[in-house]
């Protein structure tokens, strides 16, 4: 087994970071959110056996966090937008019926 340098963030909590980040990309977000949720949860579980460096428990947790919110943000903006086109547009108001 190979020696853990406790100081520095590991390649995997790296990527989790990066795909959370690509997350908000739109359509693609979704496989890179998922990636990022992934991989995430794979390195927190080596920080707890001790496999890894702490330092990268942070950018885990970050990774995770973008990899869940923004696919479901582009999502819900997807959804709205077509849901108000369908409804006659963004640019008419209630009122002026």
């Amino acid at each position: 087994m190979q020696d853990v340098n406790k100081t520095a963030a590991s390649g995997m909590s790296k990527a989790s970071l990066i795909c959370g980040i690509c997350a908000i990309i739109p359509f693609a977000g979704t496989a890179s959110g998922l990636a990022a949720i992934i991989l995430g949860i794979i390195d927190l579980v080596k920080i707890s056996k001790g496999e890894a460096g702490t330092a990268g428990k942070k950018f885990d947790i970050l990774g995770i966090i973008f990899g869940v919110i923004f696919p479901a943000l582009m999502w819900i903006i997807l959804w709205v937008t077509i849901f108000s086109l369908m409804m006659g547009g963004l640019g008419t108001s209630l009122l002026n019926y």
